[in-house]
């Protein structure tokens, strides 16, 4: 497992004899190694107590307010439960009832909208993009700074650009460098703000707290996962050093603990076995602006060869997945892979976000239905 940066050593032969039958002397030189002896197999630097993954689904299900006895009782808790929202498809599933949109709930609450470390434009705290700017650690352009002291003190663009004589073009290729490294956010009424650094803040604990709050949220988590949910300001060594540090800390086990999945993980024993006292989930969509999607990405990919797109879970399974354009207020599906049956819970999906469901597609032969 050396390609994953994982120290696991697993012992299956010795002298191709099975380390099960192998003689006491052997077995006892093997241990003062640091092996283990776990049914068939000898393990080192992990255990092996594999979970069905329905299980860790149900717990990080249940974790996220995506299971119906977790969701929020409405979409104001849930914004204020998620750091970071792309869109309101990514709050209705967290919810019970959803009345406001988006846009007015930012308002209401002076978010501002500017860029995560994955890339994607979210509506977050002031604060959280303050942090976002400490863990990137990234200079802006010299030649730009007259723009981020512009933005420090005002917030309407067309005075910067009267000021300069800018067209609303030339405005943007000199605003859209500061907006992508997160020195420029904008504000709810549509302004623009520089992001001020906090000279208080560690940025090396910054970061460690930063991932120590996404992986305490997740019951079984690997690194490649990991390294799609922190973002590209993550060096894999970085990660694997402070999962390292969480599992010394006794926060996190590391092993084989997901059933047919031969990668090593990082879990929290506790939450695995609370989830075998929940209730199986509902079935549900889940979007590709939801800020777990990325856990799954690796799914969508080997399963229905998409790299982003609505996921389909009928059982806790990941049934069907789909691509749509949500323009107009209503749901266009584009592309469909997966169980015919999975299109009774697109349909559900629908229905709660109360946008119409068009689609060309045929599937089985036959032409799927509104």
């Amino acid at each position: 497992h050396s390609d994953q940066l994982v120290d696991v050593a697993i012992l299956s032969n010795f002298n191709s004899e099975p380390v099960s039958s192998i003689d006491a002397v052997t077995k006892k030189c093997l241990e003062e190694i640091g092996f283990k002896l776990t049914g068939e197999r000898m393990i080192r630097g992990g255990i092996v107590d594999p979970q069905p993954r329905e299980i860790a689904e149900r717990a990080l299900f249940h974790r996220h307010h995506l299971h119906q006895n977790t969701r929020l009782e409405n979409e104001i808790l849930a914004m204020r439960k998620t750091p970071e929202v792309r869109d309101d498809f990514a709050l209705r599933g967290r919810c019970e009832v959803y009345r406001a949109n988006l846009k007015s709930m930012a308002s209401a609450n002076r978010l501002h909208q500017g860029i995560n470390l994955r890339g994607h434009q979210v509506w977050a705290t002031y604060e959280h993009f303050q942090d976002l700017l400490i863990i990137r650690g990234e200079e802006h352009d010299p030649d730009l700074w007259d723009i981020v002291e512009f933005f420090g003190t005002n917030s309407d663009p067309n005075v910067f650009k009267e000021r300069h004589a800018l067209s609303q073009s030339e405005f943007r290729k000199l605003i859209q460098p500061l907006i992508r490294t997160g020195h420029i956010v904008q504000d709810f009424r549509g302004g623009f703000r520089t992001v001020s650094l906090k000279n208080n803040l560690d940025p090396v604990e910054l970061r460690k707290e930063y991932l120590r709050k996404m992986v305490e949220s997740f019951p079984v988590i690997t690194l490649k996962q990991l390294m799609r949910l922190a973002g590209t300001p993550f060096k894999p060594e970085e990660l694997k050093s402070v999962l390292n540090g969480f599992e010394q800390d006794g926060t996190l086990i590391k092993g084989f603990l997901i059933e047919d999945l031969h990668e090593v993980c990082w879990g929290r024993k506790e939450l695995l076995e609370e989830a075998k006292n929940i209730t199986a989930i509902r079935d549900f969509v889940l979007p590709p602006s939801d800020p777990i999607s990325p856990y799954f990405s690796d799914i969508l990919k080997e399963k229905f060869g998409f790299g982003s797109a609505y996921l389909v879970f009928k059982n806790a399974e990941p049934v069907a997945a789909f691509k749509a354009n949500t323009r107009n207020k209503r749901i266009e599906v584009k592309d469909y892979e997966g169980s015919e049956q999975g299109w009774r819970i697109v349909k559900e999906f629908a229905w709660e976000h109360q946008m119409p469901l068009e689609t060309e597609l045929r599937i089985g032969g036959k032409k799927l239905t509104k």
